[in-house]
């Protein structure tokens, strides 16, 4: 055995020792609530000491395979009639007597401590394993957290290689202006387009690496469905890849509105959200989405499109994301939706929501990883009354727009405003000379419509006009129409 299979070999040891009190801590709790074992992804590997995987595996089998409400030494009896292994280990830890004595002393209150001290202890082994100098610091380890951990071999690695990447470096006004004609004249400074948004990409130069861009509107106004629209069938279509991370919508709920624009969008097939939604399906609505399943399966191969739902939002979780998925060559995120920490409570709030924008711009940036996050993002209530759109839409934390390239907000078209209204829009068609036209543009009372605001923009004009575009939220469909001009409230 080598020295170091031996040092790993003890550290593994120390470490057994160190999860036993909450290994059976965790196994405790689930027996006195055994619905904690829908609520976590625990796994049997989880345990290091043998006494609590048997009693692990036995509660796991019973609640989430047998379906049993109640554990008590019966049910656990009719169960090992069936396990003759596990029973034999059962009765040689102590039987129901051990798991009494274990569940006197838990708080089930105390559960997600456990388990988040359990996984720390595993990713020290991980560490241990990878070569990291673990094993002197485990006593100390014992009072911190998994995130502490991370700082720390974090620190010892920047400190490693602080020597040979410099964070500030110079450079005379003409180096690489060469280089830069010839990508500018690639077209490489333009982002990724935003889908049937030709207006919006020409002037916002499209969603360009190393930058931010927001889109804010009110609840339930799309921003979401904006997101999925404008970015996944572009990347799609350019075969790029992306990390989508979810603090409200979950993964189901992304798949079924992306089998919704395919069915609308690619086949025409006129599918209503409410159909596929609503189960029973004909055999017309069977064979559309088939079409659509295999359509997307086929163009999106080798995981180019990557669903992260988060539990809780931290933006620690973001940033971890940002770097993992850059060093595997992912150029595209999407952050659905901005919001202060989860368990944060501050007088100081919207401080706090712009430092954590800062630090999600300085991963991203073009000196950094060089990557672009879209960001969804609510606006304040007051908004609802509003027809003109500004920063002072977000509110309190207004600030967050400082560090982003691009801010879009979105709303929809008051009934006030369609054509021959009260408040009508003046809408003129796309294109003619310079991006404008003089034709106008008809808003028809049997169709809807929404209105871009882009509030900031450093590769173009903001505020100047506004974008419209037909939508149906109910298909997801999304098209410009053209552009107007919002008289700003009095």
């Amino acid at each position: 055995m080598t020295a170091f299979e031996k040092e790993l070999a003890e550290t593994a040891r120390k470490v057994k020792e160190f999860k036993l009190n909450c290994e059976a801590n965790i196994v405790a709790i689930l027996y006195k609530d055994p619905e904690l074992c829908f609520s976590t992804n625990l796994k049997l590997e989880e345990f290091s000491n043998n006494i609590w995987k048997v009693y692990w595996k036995i509660v796991d089998d019973v609640v989430c395979k047998e379906k049993k409400n109640v554990i008590d030494e019966i049910t656990i009896g009719f169960y090992l009639e069936k396990h003759d292994k596990l029973r034999a280990k059962y009765e040689e830890y102590g039987g129901y007597d051990t798991i009494v004595k274990a569940s006197s002393y838990v708080e089930v209150e105390n559960f997600e401590g456990y388990v988040n001290e359990l996984r720390k202890w595993n990713v020290v082994v991980k560490l241990a394993k990878l070569g990291f100098p673990v094993n002197d610091r485990l006593s100390d380890y014992c009072d911190m957290t998994s995130e502490e951990i991370y700082d720390e071999q974090e620190a010892l690695l920047n400190d490693t290689f602080i020597n040979i990447d410099y964070d500030i470096v110079s450079y005379d006004i003409n180096d690489g202006i060469d280089d830069l004609l010839k990508e500018l004249d690639e077209g490489l400074a333009v982002g990724l387009p935003y889908h049937d948004l030709g207006m919006v990409t020409k002037e916002t130069g499209g969603q360009a690496l190393g930058s931010i861009t927001l889109v804010g509107g009110l609840s339930n106004v799309g921003k979401s469905t904006f997101a999925r629209n404008a970015t996944l069938p572009s990347i799609i279509k350019n075969q790029e890849k992306i990390v989508i991370m979810l603090n409200e919508e979950g993964q189901k709920k992304w798949q079924r509105e992306l089998l919704v624009w395919i069915c609308n969008n690619i086949f025409k097939d006129d599918l209503a959200k409410y159909i596929v939604r609503d189960g029973h399906y004909s055999k017309e609505v069977w064979e559309s989405l088939e079409k659509a399943k295999e359509w997307l399966n086929n163009k999106t191969q080798n995981r180019l499109i990557t669903i992260i739902p988060f539990k809780n939002y931290k933006t620690k979780k973001v940033i971890k994301v940002l770097n993992k998925y850059a060093s595997m060559g992912v150029k595209y995120f999407i952050l659905d939706t901005f919001k202060l920490d989860s368990g944060e409570v501050s007088e100081k709030f919207w401080a706090e929501m712009q430092q954590n924008m800062v630090e999600i711009n300085d991963t991203v940036k073009a000196e950094a990883k060089n990557l672009h996050i879209l960001i969804t993002f609510q606006l304040n209530k007051g908004s609802a009354r509003q027809r003109y759109y500004t920063q002072d839409n977000i509110g309190m934390a207004k600030n967050i727009v400082d560090p982003v390239s691009t801010c879009i907000m979105i709303r929809n078209v008051f009934e006030d405003e369609y054509t021959g209204e009260k408040r009508e829009l003046k809408v003129f068609e796309m294109g003619g000379k310079n991006g404008k036209s003089q034709k106008p543009v008809k808003l028809e009372k049997d169709k809807q419509y929404q209105l871009i605001f882009i509030i900031k923009n450093r590769e173009g004009s903001a505020n100047s006009y506004q974008v419209v575009v037909e939508h149906d939220l109910s298909k997801n469909t999304l098209k410009e129409v053209g552009r107007t001009n919002v008289p700003i409230d009095f």
